[in-house]
């Protein structure tokens, strides 16, 4: 089938002005006709025009588009929540970096189990040696000391203080580090539970869960979690890559959607008094 007729300046990629048909795109992409269908019409990805014919022509914008909605559903992302982000006030530099930080934090930490998988299964099969140190390299203690220099870079001097302050806390609860991880393993379960049952990040029946979340970080702290705590623990979350990709392997997309919700609670809190 003839391509749209076009005029593209100099220097510029032909690739980047060429319209096509849908059976073209989806010969492109390796997405089917009757998914593009689809996409135009819950308003994912409408075509740049249709002639009289009834023919969708697409063009650059739109294979740049499908490209980005083909990049989260690779990670399992809802198509409501693609619509979201793709219109939400972020442009694509800021959306694609940002995802892009997201899968280098995963392939990073995933290259590491990696090489200290197959060292271990060298060893049990006798054809290396390793030492204890050798079996949690990836979980070393200092990943926890890289934690508190970034908070006090990050938020200042004042963190030295909270972070001894949170120490002493930790040490003091009466079920312990591990009875508070598992306590922070349920929250954060039914905090994935609600999200994965498309609950709106501001929906008020989170409400109680928050409540155990905030209350957990205030026992972890020493100190009441107040709604600045609350909003704050929400900005470092979405600000360290490793949360980032923490909450990512929890669920494609929790790491967007529990900050925000945080933040909803937060405004609730400051409205409650």
């Amino acid at each position: 089938m003839k391509r749209e007729p076009h005029h593209q300046p100099a220097g510029a990629d032909p690739q980047d002005w060429q319209s096509y048909t849908v059976g073209e795109l989806a010969k492109l992409s390796g997405v089917s006709v009757r998914t593009l269908h689809h996409y135009d019409a819950i308003g994912l990805l409408p075509p740049q025009l249709v002639r009289p014919n009834g023919y969708r022509l697409y063009r650059r914008a739109q294979l740049l588009r499908l490209q980005e909605i083909l990049f989260y559903r690779e990670i399992g992302m809802r198509l409501g929540d693609i619509a979201a982000l793709l219109d939400g006030p972020d442009d694509a530099v800021e959306r694609l970096s940002r995802h892009r930080e997201v899968l280098a934090a995963q392939a990073k930490r995933q290259a590491q189990m990696l090489e200290t998988l197959d060292a271990t299964i060298a060893h049990l099969k006798g054809n290396r040696s390793m030492t204890p140190d050798d079996l949690y390299a990836p979980f070393p203690p200092e990943k926890q000391e890289g934690y508190e220099a970034w908070l006090v870079e990050t938020y200042g001097a004042s963190m030295t203080d909270a972070i001894a302050r949170s120490k002493t806390a930790i040490a003091d609860l009466p079920d312990g580090m591990e009875g508070a991880m598992d306590r922070l393993k349920s929250i954060e379960s039914r905090l994935v539970e609600a999200f994965e049952a498309e609950a709106a990040a501001d929906q008020s029946s989170l409400h109680d869960l928050l409540e155990e979340h905030r209350a957990l970080m205030g026992d972890f702290w020493g100190r009441p979690c107040d709604a600045d705590g609350v909003e704050g623990l929400a900005d470092m979350y979405l600000a360290h890559p490793d949360f980032v990709a923490r909450y990512e392997r929890l669920s494609p997309r929790f790491s967007q959607w529990l900050p925000a919700a945080m933040k909803a609670h937060a405004q609730r809190l400051r409205h409650q008094t």
